[in-house]
């Protein structure tokens, strides 16, 4: 049931569920896939950014900040395009409603 929400969040296409760990070890196998992952948000102030982490600290960071703002300190599940590049490091983009859907999943 929760691959279907996922798949009808994203337009039909695969998400992967992924670790941070897994992610940070494998970024490049990872580069443009949909992911679903875990972490607690974390933020930095100047630059405003923000990023999921695990407890072997490994991070990646998250955009929109609109979509994790309210929840640093917090664990959050989401999913989202996953891109790496080497200079730049490892992002998601939230997907809002791919995210929400397996948040409703998940009651």
């Amino acid at each position: 049931m929760l691959a279907g929400y996922l798949l009808a969040g994203c337009g039909g296409e695969r998400v992967s569920p992924v670790t941070l760990e897994q992610l940070a070890a494998s970024a490049p196998a990872f580069n443009g896939e949909l992911v679903e992952t875990e972490g607690v948000v974390r933020r930095f102030e100047d630059p405003e950014h923000y990023w999921l982490e695990d407890d072997a600290i490994n991070r990646v960071a998250v955009t929109p900040k609109s979509a994790v703002r309210d929840h640093v300190g917090d664990s959050l599940r989401v999913v989202g395009r996953f891109s790496y590049h080497p200079a730049e490091g490892r992002r998601i983009e939230i997907d809002p409603a791919a995210t929400a859907a397996l948040r409703a999943s998940a009651r």
